[in-house]
């Protein structure tokens, strides 16, 4: 079976980390960013790029750009999600996000529109086009707003995806409820159905 990008994290920092899934399962975990083309399509697929700037993306740095950044993030998202402790860990993570945050820079402009004045900001990438900059901005504004008990790991045993939990009532508990969360309810079902069976035995 062919894995597919799963876009479940509520920001592309947190959908960059998901491309590498099932890190515990026996044979090694599922890696989606097999290739410069991969990592290319994932970028247009995630927003990151346009179709037009990924012509001009060099496909192999790409994919070692987006590997690094990933496994910086998930250094500092994965303990957060598990209520773990990990200063050393996240700060290695932070140490790279930082590394790919100067590569760029915002310029900010100023226009005006009728009456008013209005400030603009974007980000400019210093130098060949590297997208995990951008994901690296997103990262950052995450982080910043973060509320740490709303970013989770998905409660399904064989699932590790993470998600940011923007929901009213923190209550989100799997990655997807069409996915894992219809494939626990199952499960729960089916559960009390043997136990119903066994009871009335």
């Amino acid at each position: 079976m062919t894995l597919d990008f799963e876009f479940v994290g509520g920001d592309p920092s947190v959908d960059l980390v998901n491309t590498l899934m099932h890190r515990a399962q026996p044979g090694g975990a599922d890696e989606l960013l097999t290739s410069g083309e991969d990592a290319r399509r994932w970028f247009v697929r995630a927003g990151v790029l346009s179709e037009e700037e990924a012509t001009r993306l060099d496909p192999e740095a790409a994919l070692h750009a987006a590997r690094r950044l990933r496994s910086a993030l998930d250094a500092v998202y994965r303990p957060l999600a598990r209520h773990e402790d990990d200063p050393s860990g996240t700060e290695r993570g932070l140490t790279t996000l930082n590394a790919v945050l100067d590569q760029g820079r915002e310029r900010v402009q100023v226009s005006r529109e009728g009456g008013k004045f209005a400030r603009g900001a974007r980000l400019e990438i210093l130098g060949p086009l590297d997208p995990s900059v951008r994901v690296a901005r997103s990262a950052a504004e995450l982080l910043h707003r973060l509320e740490p008990h709303r970013l989770k790991e998905c409660e399904n045993p064989e699932c590790d995806l993470l998600f940011y939990d923007e929901s009213r009532n923190n209550s989100r508990r799997w990655c997807s409820m069409q996915g894992c969360g219809n494939v626990q309810k199952q499960a729960r079902f089916r559960r009390k159905g043997r136990e119903g069976v066994a009871g009335s035995a």
